[in-house]
């Protein structure tokens, strides 16, 4: 029995080592301009998502929410809304341990800007991260989010570890 619960603490040292790591990897990322279908390069994960907002829409005002769908259940881990000048809008995002398909997300109403970047990443049913970026713009003199963001925002596809456990 001894030897059950040493592997059980072992087990659970590990699952809390993972969701560490995978929360400081979904802090710390670097955006990557993946435009909701998921690259393999980008992601070890082959979720794809669609948003509302779409990425690149121009709408006629600020968005009242955010609605993300997913080829499958996901956790959604990060929700993050940023301008122009690289300063991010609380969105009072906060992780939530179940899955779903269909994600929305109520915003406040957003200042005037050119447009705005949103980040995510979830967790797929393989444990594995899938993330993206969508940008859109609001306004009677709105532009396409795309021929406003310099190009060093825009940055190479990142390949994320595959820091799966595999209980034994």
């Amino acid at each position: 029995m001894h030897g059950t619960a040493h592997k059980s603490g072992l087990v659970n040292s590990a699952r809390l080592i993972l969701a560490t790591t995978i929360a400081l990897l979904c802090l710390a990322s670097t955006t990557v301009f993946a435009q909701h279908v998921m690259d393999p390069n980008a992601s070890s994960s082959d979720v794809e998502m669609e948003s509302s907002p779409a990425n690149d829409e121009i709408l006629p005002q600020s968005p009242q929410d955010f609605m993300l769908r997913f080829s499958t259940y996901v956790r959604l881990v990060k929700l993050s809304v940023k301008g122009p000048d690289g300063k991010f809008v609380n969105v009072n995002f906060r992780y939530r341990t179940d899955a779903s398909r269909v994600f929305f997300w109520d915003i406040p109403t957003l200042p005037d800007a050119d447009y705005y970047t949103v980040e995510w990443a979830a967790i797929d049913p393989r444990n594995l991260i899938a993330r993206g970026t969508f940008s859109f713009s609001f306004g009677p003199n709105a532009q396409l989010a795309s021929e406003l963001i310099p190009e060093e925002e825009v940055f190479d596809h990142v390949v994320t570890p595959d820091y799966r456990i595999q209980d034994q």
